[in-house]
């Protein structure tokens, strides 16, 4: 992490390193010994520590936008059966996460017509008048 002039020692790098392993913060204060609502407080009231956490939560997202890459491409393995036994293995792709990544770092290139609605042009017509 980058220094955001919160010195963490103790408990609160204990909180911060959960923090950036987990994204959870109930999980953080559990690893750090402190009540949940303690790290809360302190990160209203102290904006290095409440940078600290921001830097932790964003080195978690890069963990899971490292595991979204890697199964867009790579794929997760799933077993092949026959007969009721395993006879093999097929990788399989997420086209699903590419195409969620390629949006992300890409909205312009890859924005999708669903995300554009079509201008709507409404003529309303008065059927109460008289025609003459």
């Amino acid at each position: 992490m980058t220094d955001t002039g919160f010195n963490a020692r103790g408990a609160a790098r204990r909180f911060l390193d959960a923090l950036a392993e987990t994204g959870s913060v109930r999980a953080a204060a559990s690893a750090s010994g402190r009540a949940r609502g303690a790290w809360l407080a302190l990160r209203g009231r102290d904006a290095a520590f409440a940078r600290a956490w921001d830097e932790a939560l964003d080195a978690y997202v890069e963990v899971l936008e490292a595991e979204a890459d890697r199964r867009a491409l790579g794929g997760e393995s799933e077993p092949v059966f026959y007969g009721g036994k395993q006879v093999g293995v097929k990788t399989r792709a997420s086209d699903s996460l590419l195409m969620f990544r390629l949006k992300a770092l890409r909205p312009q290139r890859y924005k999708g017509a669903a995300e554009e609605p079509e201008g709507l042009t409404v003529r309303v017509r008065d059927f109460t008048a008289d025609e003459d």
